[in-house]
């Protein structure tokens, strides 16, 4: 069994799709891309810019672990909201004083200044999400949990990474699941089902628990983006054909 260096695989993984998405003007315009910054610290992390989201999101890698030939990486989601935002209003005290800090948020990029990056981190924590990658870089499972509904900005951001991601890949979930504990939403969309059924038996889940998805339209949205150029092959068509 290859051991798997799970932040550099999710380093590469990220960096590589955010690329290969740039060199298709209409893929960035069609997915919404606007900009990326990544942020240099040892820990993989990124600032991301998307239509439809008025402020910045922070995408940092904040646990991993090895779970048979596969890594499971989890992500924190951060959001950074325009003071005219339904988000804004969601803030705590705390939240909304450093928002209004110069010093800490920068008003333009809404991202913190970069010697305030690790002091904003116990704040604006919005969702997670979670990947399942094999040691040949194939993506199994991927998970977002939130608290919050469809229509925060969030949700559009998971939605901006799936489709980015199924663009790079050539490839698509085949199954989507979704679990519901105390006020966390976590929709499992799986690209594997082997994989998927190892990883609720390492967590002692029950597959009575999961349920179908209502979004459905949402997802096969999603699905279609693997399907956005004929530079899926040689032969032009997706890996998931």
């Amino acid at each position: 069994m290859t051991a798997i260096d799970g932040s550099e695989v999710m380093r590469n993984l990220i960096d590589s799709a955010v690329s290969y998405l740039t060199w298709h003007e209409d893929a960035c315009k069609t997915l919404g891309f606007k900009g990326i910054s990544q942020v240099w610290k040892e820990t993989p992390a990124w600032y991301f810019w998307v239509d439809g989201i008025a402020g910045g999101i922070l995408f940092r890698l904040h646990q991993e672990e090895s779970m048979g030939n596969s890594q499971y990486a989890s992500f924190s989601v951060h959001y950074y909201p325009d003071t005219q935002e339904a988000a804004w209003q969601k803030l705590t005290k705390k939240e909304k004083l450093l928002l209004n800090d110069p010093e800490i948020i920068d008003s333009e990029t809404h991202t913190p200044q970069f010697e305030s990056f690790k002091y904003c981190l116990p704040y604006f924590l919005s969702a997670e999400i979670s990947l399942l990658i094999n040691n040949k870089n194939q993506l199994q499972t991927l998970v977002f949990s939130s608290i919050n509904d469809q229509n925060h900005p969030v949700s559009i951001f998971f939605g901006f990474l799936v489709k980015t991601l199924n663009f790079y890949l050539k490839s698509h979930h085949i199954k989507a699941k979704q679990l519901n504990m105390d006020d966390t939403s976590s929709l499992f969309l799986i690209y594997n089902i082997k994989a998927f059924e190892q990883f609720i038996k390492a967590y002692n889940l029950e597959e009575s628990i999961f349920f179908e998805p209502l979004q459905t339209g949402m997802l096969e949205n999603w699905k279609n983006t693997a399907h956005m150029n004929a530079e899926c092959s040689a032969k032009g068509t997706c890996a998931c054909h």
